[in-house]
């Protein structure tokens, strides 16, 4: 996984806290951590990027932890950024969000794979990072087949002298569905 240049525009600015946002950004957008650890090790020069924990306690009893906990451990995670309180973060986030490894045939790399019932509980954007990741994103293929198959669907219409905005659907529906099928759903 690579790093953004933003990170490591942050880390060279000596940006402690924007590099402490992102690191804590990527414990929820990669629950496996990897990235967590290649952003810990390109930002290992950055003074003062790790604090004393300020001795707040935990709460050690998980049937309460929710998304309200982790949500106010990670504010105070920027707060406070010490060793003690990454790992119980870590803790918490294991817990919501278990994964299970798996490597990926398109990557070459081990990954990480959500069931069903774990991917409910993911955001959006997490969603779509994890389809990215094993090779199930159709987005920008389904839209440039969808565009495509729309200006087919307009010259075809206009041409037999049909009304353009059905032919321009119609064309955009068939056309978008001949990429889905022809990339089999996989790429």
């Amino acid at each position: 996984m690579a790093l953004t240049n933003a990170f490591y525009e942050a880390v060279t600015a000596g940006n402690t806290r924007r590099v402490r946002i992102m690191m804590k950004d990527s414990l929820l957008v990669d629950p496996s951590f990897r990235e967590f650890y290649e952003m810990e090790k390109a930002a290992a020069a950055l003074h003062g990027l790790y604090d004393v924990h300020d001795g707040r306690a935990f709460e050690e009893n998980k049937n309460y932890w929710d998304s309200n906990y982790m949500d106010k451990q990670m504010v105070q995670l920027i707060r406070n950024f010490s060793k003690q309180r990454i790992a119980h973060v870590k803790e918490i986030v294991r817990y919501l969000y278990p994964v299970t490894k798996a490597s990926y045939s398109n990557a070459g790399n081990e990954g990480t794979k959500y069931t069903p019932k774990e991917r409910e509980h993911m955001s959006y954007q997490e969603k779509k990072q994890q389809d990215q990741l094993d090779g199930s994103y159709l987005g920008p293929k389904v839209a440039t087949g969808a565009i495509a198959g729309g200006v087919f669907g307009g010259v075809a219409a206009s041409i037999a002298g049909v009304t353009i905005v059905g032919g321009v659907i119609v064309g955009a529906v068939v056309g978008g569905g001949t990429v889905a099928a022809l990339n089999g759903g996989n790429k």
